[in-house]
């Protein structure tokens, strides 16, 4: 893949829109000595605690042991309600979460799919973003806790978030009230469930939204090295390894994110900060799938990182971020 930078400019704060280009926005931090100060402890806790434990060579438990503890650091918002369910998975029982407001029974309905590169994360440690979903969209959040690598494969995580889909439906869940949400690997999954929905012949969700999804496997993008020294999270070596577990087959038709079919695909937001090496997936994505008739706004936000939206609570750039997503599924959804 190769970067595209240049034809993806737009002045901070702007919108650029062209039939058959995504609308683009130049999202800056909110000024103040506050938010820049815990800004950069974030970025080098991220930098001390995290990044180094993330990919080989450290085994998978004790990434995820990392990840979960740091997790639990991170405040869930308030007004909610937690309940763990159990779908009917392809495989067996699958547990998930079911986030509401408190008290009320939403007519919308989100299903969340968690980053972590396929082999860590958990609807525990994404609480910070799920619960401000769950209340500033006035949304059930159905976060499903899908089989991971290494002890299970490609497609099982796929298959898992298809459930997810289609348990919302069964309860009386509307397509046109539904959005897909994800960040990193779970941003590839809202594309890949979408294109697997297709496939199916199934009703499509009214909207999807994506942070920081990694839709090139291959980790060939320009912003893959060039900026490798201003991300404080992700490791390429992390990324590498979890495609090896990962092990989807090239010519399976769901194997690669961004060579599924973009056309006219539901509304979709991505998200990114400009600090990550992932940065070119999101550019890539946004211009293709504008080509190709889908409906696309890419925010870029400068001086963050991958998933930032997880400090949601601590920094008012996440909380602001989380809050747009609410917005632009409030705009696609129906009535």
């Amino acid at each position: 893949m190769n970067a595209i930078p240049s034809t993806l400019q737009a002045a901070p704060g702007s919108a650029a829109h062209a039939p058959g280009r995504p609308v683009i926005r130049s999202i800056a931090p909110p000024p103040g000595a506050g938010e820049r100060t815990l800004a950069a402890a974030l970025r080098l806790s991220l930098r001390l605690n995290l990044k180094p434990f993330l990919g080989p060579p450290w085994p998978v438990g004790l990434q995820r042991a990392v990840m979960h503890t740091l997790s639990c650091l991170m405040p869930p918002g308030g007004g909610v309600e937690v309940e763990p369910v159990t779908l009917r998975g392809p495989a067996g029982p699958l547990a998930a979460e079911c986030i509401r407001p408190k008290g009320r029974q939403p007519r919308h309905a989100i299903a969340y799919f968690h980053g972590g590169a396929f082999c860590t994360g958990s609807p525990r440690t994404h609480r910070s973003i799920t619960t401000r979903l769950a209340r500033m969209a006035d949304a059930e959040v159905l976060v499903v806790h899908y089989r991971r690598t290494p002890e299970a494969r490609f497609p099982a995580q796929i298959d898992d978030c298809v459930a997810a889909y289609e348990h919302l439906l069964a309860q009386g869940f509307a397509p046109e009230h539904i959005a897909l949400d994800g960040d990193s690997a779970g941003g590839a999954l809202v594309l890949l469930v979408t294109a697997a929905l297709r496939l199916k012949g199934r009703p499509l969700p009214a909207v999807n939204v994506m942070m920081s999804p990694l839709v090139d496997p291959s980790m060939t993008a320009r912003s893959i090295t060039e900026r490798a020294h201003r991300d404080p999270m992700i490791r390429v070596s992390w990324g590498k390894k979890a495609a090896d577990m990962y092990a989807a087959p090239h010519d399976h038709p769901l194997a690669n994110p961004i060579g599924v079919d973009l056309r006219e695909l539901p509304p979709t937001l991505v998200q990114v900060g400009e600090d990550e090496v992932l940065y070119d997936d999101s550019t890539l994505f946004a211009e293709r799938a504008a080509q190709a008739g889908t409906h696309v706004e890419l925010e870029r936000h400068p001086e963050r990182w991958h998933v930032f939206q997880v400090h949601a609570g601590l920094l008012k750039s996440s909380t602001q971020a989380l809050q747009r997503q609410a917005d632009f599924m409030r705009r696609h959804w129906a009535p």
